[in-house]
């Protein structure tokens, strides 16, 4: 399979980004998304979870899940396969369902979004390691066809030079992967939010996981470069949650 900038064909690279130990900004953004997400489930009410690009993320099988809980995964065959190939003798928390398609194709997007809708009532989007690959086109894309979502759990990857340490090698290699049109961080946020999104709450590397960060990196023995320049507080680099409000 060829990589390139369709969700599925990045979504091998990016699991194994996120994988990798070691790699202490992929190990914050999970711990925060792990946090949002089962906020977000505790009083029950959500009943489908909607994880694009989902790659090899388990979270069906290690946290603790409504067993009545939808999550619905969409990425291409192979890296589907291979994920549950290696995990058919893991019972899921929950019920799984999958579908092979490619988010950048609009009809292929509208049917997995459809999907996500017709038996389910609040519905929360997971993006992880995605948004930032894709053609701009397609991330508005998704921002205005998600009506009727309840919410919106994604991740915004750093792009200053400290931060991007926090990720380690894999992370700045991954960047060569992403279309040529994608988005920043803040030109993602911008788009949400310019499509009856609203952000509800973040966590960033900066303010909430800066610490974890820099301890995991200098016990590998990272040493900071005094001529790096510094990201501001306010870098949106992390884990945002979003809610519908139109």
């Amino acid at each position: 399979m060829q990589l390139g900038w369709r969700a599925g064909a990045a979504s091998p690279l990016r699991a194994a980004v996120r994988h990798r130990a070691g790699a202490p900004s992929e190990l914050v953004c999970a711990r925060f998304i792990d946090e949002f997400l089962s906020g977000e489930l505790q009083d029950g009410t959500i009943d489908c979870v909607l994880s694009l690009g989902a790659g090899l993320d388990a979270r069906p099988w290690r946290l603790p899940l409504p067993d009545r809980l939808r999550w619905v995964e969409v990425d291409f065959a192979p890296i589907l396969d291979y994920k549950h190939g290696i995990l058919k003798e893991v019972a899921p928390r929950c019920r799984i369902e999958r579908i092979i398609a490619d988010v950048n194709d609009k009809s292929e997007r509208q049917r997995v979004l459809e999907t996500a809708r017709e038996s389910s009532n609040r519905v929360v989007l997971l993006t992880e390691g995605l948004l930032f690959y894709l053609p701009g086109e397609t991330v508005c894309g998704l921002a205005s066809e998600t009506a009727g979502f309840h919410r919106w759990i994604l991740d915004i990857p750093p792009a200053t030079s400290v931060l991007l340490s926090f990720g380690g090698d894999s992370l700045r290699q991954a960047n060569q992967f992403r279309h040529e049109t994608r988005l920043e961080g803040p030109a993602i946020l911008e788009a949400i939010g310019n499509s009856g999104w609203t952000a509800a709450a973040s966590k960033t590397f900066m303010k909430d996981g800066a610490l974890f960060a820099i301890q995991r990196m200098t016990k590998s023995g990272w040493v900071p470069d005094s001529n790096t320049a510094r990201p501001s507080p306010d870098d949106p680099a992390g884990v945002w949650l979003f809610r519908r409000t139109v």
